[in-house]
């Protein structure tokens, strides 16, 4: 992705956020960012493995084209109303302030967990690396406090310098792991193991479910949105931020499908259901045997920098949709204080850091990271979900009232209404059977955080009404 010209900075007056002075590269940046490409292959392929077998690749493939199906709504109304609050500005324009407000409050809880998320696993892994590389146990909370306060002062300092440390972390992780991919061809191809298997349902294993494995790689693409956060500071937003919601779902799409065949092939086919699904670190075992050690160790850090790389992305663009409803006068207005010299939403970046300390902490003590990483991440996961079904009912209804003659049957009528049966069979899926303890607790607390919502909206009704 290449911008035609750098933009031109012009900020706006008072303590706002700055207008216009992002490029289309910085609003793909984010997206990708925060769908955290390398850790999400790393990772999420783990229990994929067991369910499908050597078929990851297959549902890498499906996967994409299912979050296609969410972007076209994300798209299309993000080139109609450009704004800082994404999907609440969608849906509170598309259907109405109540909607809208409901749409931000489960975006609130999506965005307070998504941090603690990255940063408690992270910081796990950093312990490990330290141990193993120098000998020294520093435990993963110094670490856990470490990162949450280098995020802090990207984000208090700038957008465009958050971004480019973003930027440089996903070149360097992507670029690793595309490397590895190399190595991984070009062995496995001389000894004639390149094979199309992976792609067939065929290899999915007796007793098996390529249904969860799908659900799996769609959740994996979950923040391909964040894009639209930028709306308010991108240069010709009504162009570059579809095209940026489009294109990070492109690069990452093709690079998931990519990494999951080498890791397949790479692995071994006949190995994927045993082998590798019982295997912690399976990158660093395919490192290991094609390039060795010292190349393994830095695939490692790759996915541990993955980590940060998403906490940095999900607080700059969750603040950015905190600062828009408090703008709103729908939160307290501390929320939408932005720095007067900066133009960033310090009050929002505040709450957000704040609520990564003394959320992800206590549950890692508690729970052990790796336990609480599980729980958050399945936790963000039902959180978002029933934002993109709303996404999908507030395109249709924006295009048939307020842009009526732009209105097109496949863009604004049928691709949302697949969109919205398939999400909503994702969603139900998994409050029904969201695993085993503590994870059987996340129904309960996203159905009493709705609770909560439809209680807010019933005492808010006159301010939602004026907002």
């Amino acid at each position: 992705m290449n911008d035609a010209s750098s933009p031109v900075p012009v900020r706006s007056a008072g303590s706002t956020l700055g207008k216009g002075f992002l490029g289309l590269r910085h609003a793909v940046v984010i997206s990708v960012a925060v769908m955290s490409p390398a850790a999400s292959i790393f990772f999420n392929t783990i229990p994929q493995a067991g369910l499908v077998g050597a078929a990851i690749p297959l549902c890498y493939v499906i996967g994409f084209i299912v979050a296609l199906l969410v972007a076209n709504q994300y798209s299309e109304l993000s080139r109609e109303l450009p704004s800082s609050g994404s999907a609440y500005t969608y849906v509170r324009e598309g259907l109405n302030p109540a909607w809208g407000f409901l749409t931000g409050w489960l975006g609130l809880a999506a965005v307070a967990v998504g941090a603690p998320y990255s940063f408690v696993l992270m910081s796990a892994n950093i312990q490990v690396l330290v141990s193993r590389w120098f000998g020294l146990n520093i435990n993963w909370i110094f670490w856990f406090v470490l990162a949450v306060g280098i995020v802090f002062a990207l984000c208090y300092t700038g957008i465009r310098q958050s971004l480019q440390v973003d930027m440089t972390l996903l070149v360097f992780e992507m670029g690793i792991c595309l490397i590895l991919a190399a190595l991984v061809f070009f062995h496995v191809g001389n000894q004639g193991g390149l094979s199309l298997a992976p792609f067939s349902v065929s290899q999915v294993p007796k007793g098996g479910d390529l249904t969860v494995g799908i659900i799996l790689a769609v959740l994996s693409f979950i923040g391909f949105e964040t894009a639209a956060t930028l709306g308010e500071e991108t240069a010709d937003p009504h162009k570059n931020i579809p095209r940026a919601v489009f294109g990070s779902m492109l690069v990452v799409g093709i690079f998931y499908i990519l990494m999951a065949y080498a890791a397949t092939i790479g692995y071994g086919i006949q190995q994927m259901a045993t082998g590798y699904a019982n295997d912690p670190a399976p990158f660093d075992t395919i490192g290991r045997h094609f390039s060795g050690s010292i190349f393994a160790s830095i695939i490692d850090l790759a996915g541990t920098l993955s980590f940060f790389s998403a906490a940095l992305a999900i607080i700059n663009g969750g603040a950015r949709i905190i600062y828009t409803v408090g703008r709103d006068g729908l939160l307290p207005r501390w929320t939408a204080l932005a720095h007067p010299i900066h133009q960033t939403p310090i009050g929002a970046i505040t709450l957000l850091c704040v609520f990564a300390l003394i959320c992800g902490i206590p549950l890692g003590i508690l729970l052990t990271p790796i336990t609480a990483f599980s729980l958050l991440g399945t936790l963000d996961a039902l959180l978002i979900l029933p934002i993109y079904i709303l996404v999908n009912i507030a395109c249709i209804r924006f295009f048939r009232r307020q842009r009526r003659g732009q209105f097109h049957l496949v863009r604004h009528g049928l691709i949302p209404i697949i969109s919205t049966m398939l999400m909503a069979a994702i969603f139900i899926a998994a409050f029904i059977s969201p695993g085993p303890a503590p994870l059987v607790f996340v129904p309960v607390i996203v159905g009493t955080w709705l609770l909560i919502g439809g209680i807010l909206i019933i005492r808010m009704r006159k301010q939602l009404t004026q907002a």
